[in-house]
């Protein structure tokens, strides 16, 4: 964290000590403070992070202070252009490779373009020699570049609400919910361990039964939030601030998430709303603070929103009852139209203006291609209000541009679709619950085989189902990977021929399989969260959430104090040990770990040195400084007053 030059405003008391003495410690790194917001301000660190609403300004918390002033220093940031082991041969050994990161320039070092190539090397030299001092030389120098500490575990009470992939496939963004604790939480798919964590208090993230509401911006810097219930506020994934840069709340208070579309260049998102107007909703800025609205000019606070005035075509009216709700609903890549559905009816809006370009009934649930060339849906007799104009229990697939079917509906049991892409083409898997088994159809319908596979129960066939995503395609559209009804993930290659590959053993309570880059699953349950390699099965990951201490197996009690600044982060190894972190993880505190002696091994599993918020890195690859007891964990902790 480098604030040399930036102008900082100290919010609530610390427990470092008071705001002059915290000033003269942040005025010798180069820091202006200063006593009152302004637009000049670059950055609040509060203890009160609840009390402060400042969307324009970046709040970071109590924590971000003391790693700070522990650390005390501003991090370097590489601009060279040259990779730290270009000159590293492939088969160097442990003795050579030490050398050539003790002769490496770490100030040039870049984590985007430096860490995973490193990584991916010492994890190939732990396999033929074990941890080195390559390893750990590699690892004091990431620790020295500000490399932090971290576990995944937050409140006991909080599930695992929505999910969803970031558009290179390397992070998994999830969404936690609960009577008590929320969070947004970003995980790297390479290493199975979570990176970054954004606490949002009791309300939390989402929605028990819906999806879509965590969205990327497609160049993966921003992810846009349905959170607090019924806002949407937008934040970096990858960065330290706990507010977002805007938030909009314009959904007159309704008692669950909204439904929006983040659009294309990722700063502002259509909101389904009531408005005076025929097709409902509003595009409201998300990265110009707070903006409130209820469909009246008294009642607006910051930018007012983009309502969409655009009467219904006289054809599509008799057919609505006069207006439009979106039910689900995404921003198609090229920003020019609204795609998505109130249930059996499907419509495409142009945008701006909102004008309703046409209007379709599926029959039933639509799913969309991922180019947003196609939208397809499994018509059935209980989902269809108007059976002769739809075929019941038939799967239809239908152009995006004009809402026409593309060919003649062919039979298929009563089912979800799932799109993906091979090469440029789109396919669709149709599942079937109960043991019904996958089909696989080309992008206009057509019938290539069927997947003998005893597919679980839980296919999201309910709006209300949001959780339940059995399905999930590879990038490549090479294979595909199936919840089945016993608890295991099925991994299909899906060229001319499909054949089964591999079965893989998940949590009972999985309810949903995503697919990411370098053919990494996570299977993720209401509590549960496992990263396996689809083609090997190798677990990455694996991780229960939910834990509760209900018979004081933590060593100390959660938030204890330590020593000065520093107190507990406690969070579990399994059912029957509990360990804990010094918060926060700088200084002394850096690398130390509340745990039995005896399990100093099994911490790899649960913890991961994090850098830049986006990579993670073993943490069996350096030495920690592994305690018994709270007493123990102050001694090594006096040494370094805050």
């Amino acid at each position: 964290m480098d604030l040399r030059g930036k102008t900082v405003l100290l919010h609530g008391e610390f427990r470092a000590g008071s705001h002059e003495e915290l000033g003269r410690r942040l005025s010798a790194l180069g820091v202006r403070v200063v006593e009152k917001a302004s637009e000049t301000t670059g950055v609040v660190f509060t203890s009160r992070p609840d009390e402060f609403a400042e969307y324009g300004i970046p709040v970071l918390s109590e924590t971000d202070l003391y790693e700070l002033l522990l650390g005390g220093r501003s991090e370097a940031s590489g601009t060279g252009n040259e990779s730290l082991l270009n000159e590293v041969p492939e088969q160097a050994g442990p003795e050579t490779l030490l050398t050539m990161l003790r002769d490496a320039d770490w100030t040039a070092f870049v984590p985007e373009r430096d860490l995973p190539p490193l990584r991916d090397r010492l994890a190939a030299l732990e396999r033929g020699h074990g941890v080195t001092e390559a390893h750990r030389f590699a690892t004091a120098r990431l620790r020295e570049r500000g490399a932090r500490l971290r576990h995944p575990y937050i409140g006991w009470d909080s599930e695992f609400h929505d999910y969803v992939l970031s558009p290179c496939g390397r992070y998994l963004a999830t969404g936690r919910h609960g009577p008590d604790d929320g969070a947004l939480q970003i995980w790297e798919m390479a290493t199975g361990r979570l990176v970054n964590k954004l606490d949002m208090g009791e309300r939390g993230v989402g929605w028990p039964g819906h999806r879509d509401t965590l969205q990327w911006s497609p160049d993966g810097t921003r992810l846009a939030l349905a959170f607090n219930t019924n806002m949407v506020g937008l934040w970096d994934p990858f960065g330290e601030r706990l507010n977002p840069y805007g938030a909009a709340n314009v959904t007159d208070g309704k008692d669950s998430p909204p439904e929006f579309a983040l659009a294309p260049d990722g700063r502002r998102a259509y909101i389904s709303t009531r408005t005076h107007h025929e097709v409902m909703g509003c595009v409201a800025a998300l990265d110009e603070g707070h903006v409130f609205y209820v469909d009246n000019p008294r009642h607006v606070t910051g930018p007012e929103p983009e309502t969409l005035p655009e009467p219904l075509p006289e054809e599509f009216r008799r057919r609505l009852d006069d207006e439009w709700f979106f039910r689900r609903v995404r921003w198609s890549r090229d920003g020019t139209r609204l795609l998505g559905d109130n249930g059996e009816w499907a419509c495409a809006v142009d945008m701006p203006g909102g004008r309703m370009r046409w209007l379709t009934l599926t029959g039933g649930a639509v799913a969309w291609s991922p180019d947003d060339r196609r939208l397809a849906s499994i018509a059935s007799a209980s989902d269809s209000s108007e059976a002769d104009d739809v075929a019941n229990g038939r799967l239809t697939v239908f152009d995006a541009l004009t809402g026409n079917a593309v060919s003649e509906p062919v039979p298929q049991p009563r089912g979800t679709v799932h799109w993906g892409l091979r090469g440029r083409a789109a396919r669709l898997a149709a599942m079937t619950e109960n043991g019904g088994g996958v089909d696989i159809y080309d992008e206009d319908g057509g019938h290539q085989y069927h997947l003998d596979i005893d597919t679980t129960e839980r296919i999201g066939l309910s709006y209300w189902d949001g959780e339940e995503r059995p399905w999930a395609w590879a990038p490549s559209g090479e294979y595909g990977a199936c919840l089945t009804s016993d608890e295991r993930i099925e991994v299909w290659s899906l060229g001319d021929e499909p054949a089964p590959v591999r079965s893989i053993d998940v949590p009972e309570d999985t309810a949903a399989v995503v697919w990411g880059a370098d053919d990494v699953l996570a299977a993720v349950g209401g509590f549960s969260l496992r990263f396996v390699r689809a083609l090997t099965g190798d677990v990455l990951g694996d991780f229960v959430v939910g834990r509760e201490d209900e018979e004081g197996l933590a060593p100390v009690e959660a938030e204890e104090e330590l020593h000065g600044v520093y107190q507990a982060d406690t969070f579990p190894l399994d059912d029957t040990t509990w360990c804990a972190l010094a918060s926060p993880a700088a200084g002394r505190g850096e690398a130390l770990v509340i745990a039995p002696e005896k399990r100093r091994a099994d911490l790899d599993a649960a913890l991961a040195w994090v850098v830049d918020r986006r990579f993670a890195w073993p943490v069996r690859w350096s030495d920690l400084d592994v305690v018994e007891d709270g007493e123990a964990a102050a001694a090594v902790l006096q040494s370094d007053e805050a």
